[in-house]
């Protein structure tokens, strides 16, 4: 998940990215003053759409990267079209990112 804007740095938005991520509030901050940056890497296309609304819901701007086919896409657009996915792996239901929520 990448951190492209955020907002107006205030406790709500660092105790959610603290939330998302384990870091201290300390760290959080750090991360938020970074941005642009990867928020959570490595992890569940579910839980990386998870963690980018609650960003997005106290003012940051997060979206989301397919590891598959490095699409950038915003939550609200999940799951997305399959066509596009230019990964050499694609498994026969598609990317994750194109794949419904369970």
């Amino acid at each position: 998940m990448l951190l492209t804007t955020s907002g107006d740095r205030g406790m709500g938005l660092v105790l959610a990215v603290r939330s998302v991520t384990g870091l201290s509030v300390w760290r959080s901050k750090q991360l938020l003053e970074a941005a642009p940056t990867t928020v959570v890497d490595e992890t569940w296309f579910e839980a990386a759409v998870k963690a980018a609304k609650r960003l997005n819901e106290v003012g940051a701007r997060a979206d989301l990267v397919c590891r598959w086919c490095e699409r950038v896409m915003s939550p609200e657009d999940c799951p997305v079209d399959p066509g596009p996915c230019s990964s050499p792996y694609m498994a026969p239901t598609g990317c994750p990112a194109s794949r419904p929520g369970s």
